[in-house]
């Protein structure tokens, strides 16, 4: 048997919406799944958006962080990575879509996330000048889900 490999992509949703900044996205999977293929498609043609669909997946999505995997096969993994930074909106919302790390396996991808929520939570401890302030954020950060 023959194994199909994949790809990876780990983005970030970032919203350009003004009025909707204080909530989250509240995206279903299927309306990302759609908007990059109709992103792929525009791009690439029914040649780009046949070719990624079979593989395409979403394997995961954090609303609060605003990140999200999203999974393609080995080939045609090249077309999909050009066309994500030209998705503008996911469902009706307007967003901007960042390449944030391509890997092999979802393993690799947790461990990055992991690693760049870490930098994340060191670089907001850094601007704390108390413990109380410490306290808080450590607080707020296991609250949001960006704790580990």
């Amino acid at each position: 048997m023959v194994r199909f490999k994949n790809r990876y992509f780990t983005t970030e949703i970032t919203p350009l919406d003004d009025g909707h900044t204080a909530q989250p996205l509240n995206l279903k999977t299927y309306d990302i799944l759609k908007s990059v293929l109709a992103a792929t498609e525009q791009i690439h043609g029914e040649f780009g958006a046949a070719a990624i669909k079979n593989g395409l997946e979403v394997k995961y999505s954090n609303e609060s962080t605003q990140i999200a995997i999203i999974r393609c096969r080995h080939g045609p993994h090249r077309l999909l990575a050009s066309s994500l930074p030209f998705l503008s909106s996911i469902g009706k919302r307007k967003v901007q879509l960042q390449s944030m790390y391509t890997g092999a396996t979802l393993v690799k991808c947790y461990k990055f996330l992991k690693k760049f929520h870490q930098e994340k939570i060191n670089e907001a401890l850094k601007t704390c000048r108390t413990e109380q302030e410490k306290k808080k954020v450590l607080e707020i950060m296991s609250k949001t889900k960006y704790g580990l």
